[in-house]
């Protein structure tokens, strides 16, 4: 196939086009003087020289065989049954891979556990992986952001407006927001709040019952070369696989599986993670998060805020502490969330409502008794004087835990040099909260990681990478890997470093507190917050 230097140009402006975006929006991110640590993130230019060198090296390439116009058929692990990990699972399938396993330790898809958060990018991941309908009817439109300041001392600045943001104007006002986050579908944007049960469920019924495989924990993952020992079926000669090891609950009897790929999404504390790249503690970040939730189906507890503010998320700022009121949910079903931010050195579980809801780690360091976490949401609103809209929201709560923010340092690589083991999510770029971004960039991780491998072509060229019909071919899966990082780290690096600074702000004592609002303020007039939220929630993929 010969393609002239007139149909490449195009493509050309548009890679060349996308990456500088990627490059700006990825790296303007970095707080001053944090650039330099954003190991192993690869050179833009770089990158942008190999796409331009593949499309531009594409002269009498010869069509693929028909046989061969496919993914191969890999066997694929997942680990986790989280958001990211059923996302994983799901993006795979959508591109054309049919073996594919979902493990998890938990038996069943964990209920009502974990708060909401809203989605932006991830919705529109969502929308291509063909979930539209589901967002819609479990997401709360997100209309309005309003940053309030708080007083204890009841003066005149007491409940002082900071900023506002219209989150619905924002997209519409700007192009490349407008491009990614209005669905092409019903032509509404993709920005609401949903419950991270419900946003399980949707994906957990998407999945054919066969892929997840519950009860299953996974204790360890190695790589060995292939067909090198009794009922290793994953992969051919000359190649490699990866080695899951399971204890199978209820007898507890131990199991090894062989599989041409795993991904480890089985979050910050991931056993993929740790066998293949060694031990690396998350770090805790200084900040503690006292969640509440309304329960689902609560009728009564709907009238805690008034239905005019359902659409919106009311931030309280105060000296050392931060509070978050905010609703989820579809139009029948809408549940409250109050979240309470302090500044607390004393390190707390990032997952506490986990191990008391039937986790079966007892190595607890944080305040894991819902009791005792809804006494220290009351205690905390009360001894940082937030308004009684947000007690009246945390009194009608009926589920609270406690958790620690913590985080991972960007990592040099996030997958083995054989190609048979990657990360996503957590387990890669577990991040502070407070861009609101976690769920979306796992979402992201998902899709881009399976339009990658979708991508692989073992078709007897060795490891080039063809473009056939425009669309770059990868020679190897270790290929697919390499371009999913590239396009990855940057961003989940940026929103990491970015998130650190922003929960120290939100949560700083004195002058910090009181510079804060001022920018803050600033920031709003001016409509750069705006811009700073979509900065993070246009997809990168």
């Amino acid at each position: 196939m010969t393609t002239s230097r007139a149909t490449t140009q195009p493509a050309l402006a548009t890679t060349a086009s996308r990456l500088e975006r990627f490059r700006t929006r990825s790296l303007g991110a970095f707080p001053a003087g944090e650039q330099g640590r954003m190991m192993g993130c690869r050179d833009v230019d770089a990158g942008l020289s190999r796409r331009r060198a593949r499309v531009l090296a594409t002269a009498s390439i010869k069509p693929l065989d028909p046989k061969y116009d496919r993914p191969p058929d890999l066997k694929i692990a997942v680990v986790g049954a989280g958001p990211c990990g059923l996302a994983t699972a799901l993006a795979l399938r959508h591109h054309g891979f049919g073996d594919v396993t979902v493990f998890d330790r938990f038996p069943e898809i964990r209920p009502a556990l974990g708060a909401a958060f809203n989605l932006n990018g991830g919705a529109a991941v969502l929308d291509k992986l063909g979930l539209l309908p589901e967002f819609r009817a479990m997401n709360n439109p997100m209309r309005l952001v309003r940053s309030r300041r708080v007083d204890a001392n009841g003066g005149p600045l007491d409940r002082l407006e900071i900023m506002t943001v219209d989150v619905p104007k924002i997209i519409a006002d700007d192009p490349v927001a407008r491009d990614a986050l209005v669905s092409a579908t019903d032509g509404e944007p993709l920005c609401g709040t949903v419950m991270r049960a419900d946003l399980l469920r949707a994906l957990a019924d998407a999945l054919p019952p066969e892929s997840l495989m519950l009860g299953r924990e996974v204790t360890g993952c190695v790589t060995r070369p292939a067909n090198n020992g009794p009922g290793d079926t994953a992969g051919s000669a000359g190649r490699s696989v990866a080695a899951l090891t399971f204890r199978d609950y209820p007898d507890g009897k131990e199991t090894t599986e062989f599989f041409d790929l795993v991904v480890g999404a089985d979050g910050i504390r991931g056993v993929v993670r740790e066998s293949t790249f060694g031990a690396s503690p998350p770090k805790y970040g200084g900040i503690r998060i006292i969640f509440g939730c309304t329960a689902e189906g609560d009728s009564e507890a709907v009238n805690a805020r008034p239905q005019s503010e359902h659409g919106e998320a009311h931030q309280w700022f105060g000296d050392g502490c931060y509070a978050l009121v905010y609703t989820a949910g579809g139009e029948r079903n809408k549940q409250h969330n109050v979240a309470v931010c302090i500044a607390d050195e004393t390190e707390t579980d990032e997952n506490a409502e986990w191990r008391v809801n039937g986790g079966r780690s007892s190595s607890s360091k944080g305040k894991s008794d819902p009791a005792a976490a809804r006494a220290a949401c009351m205690e905390a609103l009360e001894r940082y004087s937030m308004p009684p809209e947000v007690v009246a929201v945390a009194e009608r709560c009926e589920r609270f835990f406690d958790v620690g923010v913590h985080y991972h340092d960007p990592m040099a690589t996030w997958s083995d040099p054989r190609g048979c083991v990657t990360l996503a999510g957590d387990s890669a770029h577990a991040m502070p909260p407070f861009l609101g971004q976690g769920a979306n960039q796992s979402l992201q991780d998902a899709w881009t990681l399976g339009e990658k491998l979708g991508k692989v072509r073992l078709a007897g060229r060795g490891a080039a990478v063809d473009a056939v019909a425009g669309v770059d071919y990868y020679g190897t899966v270790a290929q697919a890997l390499a371009e999913y990082e590239e396009t990855r780290k940057g961003p989940t690096s940026a929103i990491m470093l970015s998130s650190r600074v922003i929960g120290f702000v939100e949560t700083g004592r004195g002058p910090v507190g009181w510079v804060r609002d001022v920018a803050f303020g600033v920031l709003g007039a001016a409509g750069i917050a705006g811009k700073i939220f979509l900065k993070n929630a246009v997809p990168v993929l």
